[in-house]
């Protein structure tokens, strides 16, 4: 009989269906075999003779109960051979002693396998290191997730290899840039401008040219609608050498807060090397706190970003300084970063977290915005009689002020004490954005200059922190 030729279409889809079924097995080979190698290891400080039972499904070459004896590794790991890549194991299951007796196992059934080492202890998968530059440490602080603007320290650190170790961190992802290149350098701080997502790659090499490598993932995201208080950066940087005896300004750099009357405030405690506190802490809507650093060793400063919410959500990060006859870099008072205060009253208010001694609520050269201006001022003096209504402040009928009694001043929410949430109240109304009732006005003039400004508001916050007394 005839054979019957193809025509060339038919041809064609035959070879088609032949290049197919060739790709598919190709395919299905190279898809599992020699992604995690044949070794797999073992890490435990719950036995000296682990013993190793693992299966396929449907395979052929699992062991017998209790499984294979595993070579040590030294620093609690060992190890053994597999007729196939660790990939392809549906599980295996960890038994101690040699396998022997009943309660011999040290583990389930473990599945998911993702890694070719095992850590019993913390019943985690991961990638065994068997480079002779051993990576110990790297990582991102703080951890992911994080925002754009802020402070990320990448660090990391090896050992062995060959002579001198260098290192190299890079980021990829949203944007592409090496922030170190091979040096002796082993961190640097990351200011990322763009969100998205990155993976930060940490480097190594030795004199010969032997690498090894770690990488972590950071989502960073956009502050502008956060709710949260974020706490971004501060300046000077973690770690940096300040002026001994000399005056230091660190400014703390927070976002988000949007939420209420979209106000953060900020409070910074600063410690000496003996864990004095060397400063009178409170929270302000300055991002700036001055101290003095009168000895020599570290300080502390552990700075609170809050927002004006219903629960007064928190952020805090702690920097540490140095402080020396001789720093690197000028740190001290001579700080220009950006105040993102929402004082504007800056005429009549000039109190810091560390200058409460000088406040210009009373102030005799306060002339400006003061009404209880020195005694020599007799026009202006708000302790006149009631005919002296021309300049008089206090005496017109219609002005409650000086009616209220001290015990209850500042208490503008009538909660029957003074507290953060007044100071709050009060700030909303010198900003414009509420509008106080009477007898609100009345508790919350507590300087009596017949008008609330944020003057207010600093007195009521530090008398709800126990700094100052209300009269």
């Amino acid at each position: 009989m005839a054979k019957k030729k193809l025509s060339t279409a038919g041809r064609v889809l035959a070879v088609m269906l032949v290049l197919a079924m060739m790709f598919t097995v190709i395919g299905g080979i190279s898809a599992s075999a020699d992604t995690l190698g044949k070794t797999i290891y073992v890490k435990t400080t719950k036995t000296t003779a682990p013993v190793l039972y693992y299966w396929v499904d449907g395979g052929s070459s699992n062991p017998d109960w209790p499984g294979k004896a595993m070579t040590s590794e030294g620093d609690n790991v060992f190890s053994l051979e597999l007729p196939y890549d660790v990939g392809e194991l549906t599980g295996i299951i960890v038994n101690k002693d040699n396998g022997g007796g009943d309660d011999s196992k040290l583990t389930g059934d473990v599945k998911n396998i993702t890694g070719n080492l095992y850590d019993v202890d913390s019943g985690s998968w991961s990638m065994y290191d068997t480079s002779s530059i051993k990576i110990t440490s790297y990582s991102g602080n703080p951890e992911s997730p994080q925002y754009i603007g802020a402070s990320i320290t990448l660090s990391m650190d090896a050992e062995g290899g060959s002579g001198d170790l260098q290192y190299k961190i890079s980021i990829s992802g949203a944007a592409s840039e090496t922030l170190s290149d091979f040096s002796s350098k082993k961190s640097v701080i990351w200011n990322p401008k763009a969100e998205g997502t990155y993976t930060v790659l940490f480097e190594v090499k030795d004199s010969s040219g032997e690498t090894n490598s770690r990488k972590v993932e950071y989502v960073i995201k956009d502050a502008s609608n956060a709710e949260d208080p974020i706490f971004l950066n501060a300046s000077p940087a973690n770690g940096a050498e300040i002026k001994k005896g000399g005056s230091t300004t660190v400014t703390i750099n927070g976002a988000g807060g949007k939420t209420g009357n979209n106000i953060l405030f900020y409070k910074a405690e600063v410690y000496d090397a003996s864990g004095n506190l060397v400063n009178t802490p409170y929270y302000t809507t300055s991002n700036k706190v001055t101290f003095n650093a009168a000895n020599d060793g570290e300080y502390t400063v552990k700075m609170f970003v809050q927002s004006n919410s219903v629960n007064n959500r928190t952020v805090d990060a702690s920097y540490t300084y140095k402080a020396t006859d001789n720093p690197t870099s000028d740190t001290g008072s001579s700080d220009t970063s950006t105040d993102t205060s929402t004082v504007i009253d800056t005429a009549s208010d000039t109190t810091t977290a560390t200058d409460s001694a000088t406040d210009t609520t009373s102030s005799a050269t306060d002339s400006s915005t003061d009404t209880t201006s020195s005694a020599g001022d007799t026009s202006t003096d708000t302790t006149s009689t009631s005919t002296d209504s021309s300049t008089d402040t206090t005496s017109t009928s219609s002005d409650t002020a000086t009616e209220v009694d001290t015990d209850i001043l500042g208490d503008v929410d009538k909660s029957g004490k003074v507290e953060l949430k007044d100071a709050y109240i009060l700030q909303s109304a010198a900003l414009g954005k509420i509008k106080l009732t009477n007898d609100q006005f009345s508790r919350g003039d507590v300087n009596h200059d017949g008008v609330i400004t944020l003057k207010d508001a600093s007195m009521v916050q530090r008398a709800a922190s126990g700094i100052e007394n209300l009269k």
